[in-house]
C-alpha cells in the first residue's frame, strides 16, 4: 500500500523520536537558589536544546556522535553548555568543556511537531488539526512511560524526581537539508516537548565521570551513557 507525504514524513518523525526521545543525562542540580536565577528556566532552555539536537547537520550531530568529537559543535553563546545521550544501547563519550559553564540536559524526554512547511517551495509537509495540542499530548503521554531514571557524577548518585520533570514553551525548528529527521528542509512549527531534565553548576576545572541510564517505555529504547569530562 502506497503512504501519503504525510504518513511518510509522520514515519520519520516516529522513527527520531526512537532514536533521540530517550536522551538521556543526569547532574546535581544548582544548589544556590540566588545563581539560578542567572540562567533561563527550564521551559526555555528545554525548546533550545532541542532546536540544537535537531538543527545541527546529521554528518556533526551530537545524538549519533558515539566518541564526543561533536559534542561542542554549535553550543550555544552563553552560560550554559548542552549535552546530549544517546538513540539506545551504550555509548562512552569524552568531551572538553571550559570552565564556568553550567551544564543542561535531559534525563529522558521526548519532543513532537505536528505541521510543517518545505523550505524552498513552501509546501506542505504534513498537518493536522490543533497541532499544539496534539504533539502534548502525545509528549505528555510518551515521557509517561519513563523509568528507571538514573545517574552519578563522579560515582555520587544524583536522584530525579517529579521536580525535575517539564513540558516545554512551544519552539521553531529549522531543519537543514542535511538532518536528523530525515525530512525536507524547512520550518517546522509548533515543537513541544517534554522531559526530565537538570541544570548542573559549573563543575570544577580537572576531570569528571557522569554516568546515567534510563528507559522510556512507549519507544522500548533503553539506554546507557558515558561521559569522560575535562573542565578547562
Amino acid at each position: 500500500m502506497k503512504t501519503s507525504p504525510y504518513q511518510r514524513s509522520k514515519t520519520h518523525i516516529s522513527k527520531l523520536s526512537k532514536t533521540v526521545a530517550a536522551v538521556a543525562i543526569g547532574w546535581v542540580l544548582i544548589a544556590n537558589p540566588a545563581s539560578a536565577q542567572s540562567y533561563p528556566p527550564a521551559t526555555v532552555l528545554a525548546a533550545e536544546w532541542w532546536q540544537w539536537a535537531l538543527e545541527t547537520p546529521a554528518s556533526v550531530n551530537p545524538l549519533t556522535d558515539q566518541t564526543g568529537q561533536f559534542g561542542a559543535v554549535n553550543q550555544p553563546i552563553g552560560n550554559v553548555w548542552f549535552l546530549a545521550g544517546n538513540g539506545g544501547g551504550s555509548t562512552v563519550r569524552t568531551v572538553t568543556i571550559p570552565a564556568g559553564k553550567a551544564l543542561f540536559f535531559p534525563i529522558a524526554n521526548v519532543f513532537d511537531v505536528e505541521d510543517g512547511i518545505a523550505i524552498p517551495g513552501g509546501t506542505n509537509v504534513f498537518s493536522v488539526p490543533h497541532p499544539l495540542e496534539v504533539a502534548q499530548a502525545f509528549v505528555s503521554t510518551a515521557i509517561a512511560t519513563a523509568s528507571g531514571l538514573s545517574c552519578s557524577v563522579d560515582g555520587s548518585p544524583i536522584q530525579i524526581t517529579a521536580a525535575n520533570l517539564e513540558q516545554s514553551i512551544p519552539f521553531i525548528l529549522l531543519e537543514p537539508a542535511d538532518n536528523i529527521l530525515g525530512v525536507p528542509s524547512g520550518i517546522y512549527f509548533p515543537a513541544v516537548d517534554s522531559g526530565y531534565y537538570v541544570l548542573l553548576k559549573p563543575l570544577s576545572r580537572g576531570r569528571h565521570t557522569i554516568h546515567f541510564a534510563s528507559t522510556i517505555g512507549y519507544f522500548g529504547i533503553s539506554l546507557d551513557v558515558t561521559y569522560h569530562i575535562t573542565i578547562k
